[in-house]
């Protein structure tokens, strides 16, 4: 991980940036599938503009897509997804700051959050995914299936950083510690055969159900709504890329 090499007095007024912000859309009490303009958070973006010039955006654990977002002034995001991610922020700002010997008495528990879901998917893996290979498509660059991939890969995006960032414990939250991994685990596996020059309906298909499966579990227990309506719309793009596919 890379040192950002920033005073005290730095990460303070960083932490202030995001605190604003973060009081400012907690406020607001958006509801979950409300795009916001990154305008609204300029002290945020001016801390992920200072991280990126420092190289050290990645050391948030942000998927590419999400962070580029961030410190761009132009562009959009779900609200829930810019209040993960700047919790995320303030926890890794907050141990900067008791490294300094500040007193950052008590990181949030997003700090190591990852590596926890990680302890836990090692230890209890997913099953094996049966899924029936149909074929492998290619996707021309310029089509309408390519756009719709870019689209599904945000989202992917801002559900794998919702699922790994929930403050509730285990017994409030929509989904156990292990089925969160499992879930996480699903969706970063169809992240990255996105990215490949072929597709396979088949592995979609099962993408798709077990994000409509959480969604519907969300809805259900009343918890986690953000994640839920960011499923809600995995599923229905992923099933319009699919369409596209034929």
């Amino acid at each position: 991980m890379i040192d950002p090499g920033f005073s005290l007095e730095e990460i303070h007024k960083m932490l202030n940036g995001i605190e604003r912000s973060l009081s400012r859309l907690k406020a607001a009490n958006l509801p979950p599938d409300k795009r916001m303009p990154m305008t609204y958070i300029p002290e945020a973006v001016s801390v992920f503009v200072d991280f990126d010039m420092n190289g050290v955006l990645p050391n948030l654990g942000l998927n590419p897509s999400v962070a580029n977002k961030l410190k761009n002034i132009d562009a959009r995001l779900r609200a829930p997804v810019m209040i993960a991610a700047l919790g995320r922020t303030r926890s890794y700002l907050r141990r900067l700051e008791s490294e300094h010997g500040g007193d950052g008495s008590s990181p949030e528990h997003e700090v190591n959050q990852d590596h926890l879901i990680q302890e836990i998917a090692d230890a209890h893996p997913p099953q094996p995914i049966q899924v029936w290979t149909e074929q492998w498509v290619y996707v021309k660059r310029g089509s309408r299936a390519k756009e719709i991939i870019v689209d599904v890969s945000e989202l992917l995006d801002e559900a794998v950083l919702l699922a790994k960032t929930t403050n509730l414990p285990e017994d409030q939250a929509a989904l156990t510690d292990i089925e969160r991994a499992q879930l996480i685990a699903i969706l970063e596996t169809t992240l990255s055969v996105l990215k490949a020059p072929m597709v396979e309906p088949g592995l979609l298909k099962k993408t798709a159900r077990v994000a409509k499966e959480v969604a519907q579990r969300t809805a259900k227990k009343k918890t986690e709504e953000a994640l839920g309506t960011g499923l809600e719309h995995v599923a229905k793009r992923i099933l319009e890329l699919i369409a596209s596919l034929v």
